[in-house]
């Protein structure tokens, strides 16, 4: 049965909202585990504020989307609950992206979950906690902001602002021509600069990802409410593919085109 990006996102907004106060509450509380094999200290931590997140958000989309496949960020028990699962649907989910932003207070991080279908985003949800924000978006029918638990409304680009989200990966000599023009880089995760041009004050984001994977499906979950907005999002100086396509090294999201141009000149 083929699910809409609409339901997909009604059905998944509560569940996201209380996986966002779990997170809020165990800021501080948590240690780091620390997952092995991983190749940076990024991808290594791990903390039960995720596994919380996680596990709130698979019940539900046990209870909703039961016949879904799945991609999660972490193994939690549930996940076991979707492993025989075929179909071309898949939910991603990643219960803090930026854990290690989490662990650090040091900027913003994301709760992220999105459905794909066939390899393009038809519906995302991105909760940015630090902000106090939980941002929607269906392929073709819009994206929505919530501020404070607030209702939602159209989600807006901002029209000015001199905040600019940054990966860890993004190069020095890149910061300080952004600091030469008066822009204020902060250290982000990726769901964050995925939806930076409708966060406040914000004039858009820079991801640089080091290693051959290049950017994750997530990356193209958390830009959809962007360019549902009007945004701009690009990698390689080109408009984001419609679908999943591996090997990106590099993410621009900005208010505008002009916006966007000045970031790239930046790098």
């Amino acid at each position: 049965m083929r699910i809409s990006g609409g339901q997909f996102a009604d059905q998944m907004t509560l569940p996201l909202r209380q996986a966002m106060a779990a997170v809020v509450w165990l800021e501080g509380r948590v240690p780091n585990v620390h997952k092995p094999h991983e190749a940076s200290e990024a991808k290594a931590a791990l903390t039960d504020a995720d596994c919380v997140s996680q596990e709130i958000l698979l019940t539900a989309l046990r209870e909703y989307f039961p016949e879904v496949a799945l991609e999660a960020e972490e193994y939690t028990p549930a996940v076991k609950a979707f492993a025989a699962n075929d179909s071309p649907h898949t939910v991603h989910v990643d219960p803090i992206d930026g854990t290690l932003r989490y662990l650090r207070r040091d900027g913003p991080y994301a709760i992220i979950v999105g459905l794909e279908y066939e390899g393009r985003v038809e519906a995302s949800l991105v909760a940015v906690p630090q902000e106090n924000v939980l941002i929607r978006a269906v392929l073709g029918g819009g994206a929505e902001i919530s501020l404070g638990g607030g209702p939602f409304a159209p989600a807006l680009l901002q029209g000015s602002g001199t905040r600019v989200l940054v990966s860890h990966a993004v190069p020095e000599r890149t910061l300080e021509r952004m600091r030469a023009r008066d822009l204020h880089p902060v250290l982000a995760a990726g769901g964050a600069i995925g939806v930076a041009p409708l966060l406040d004050a914000t004039l858009g984001a820079v991801r640089v990802i080091e290693g051959p994977e290049g950017l994750s499906p997530r990356a193209w979950i958390a830009a959809l409410a962007v360019q549902e907005a009007g945004g701009v999002v690009e990698v390689a100086g080109a408009p984001l593919p419609e679908r999943y396509r591996s090997g990106e090294s590099t993410l621009i999201v900005a208010t505008t085109p002009e916006a966007a141009d000045a970031l790239r000149a930046d790098l």
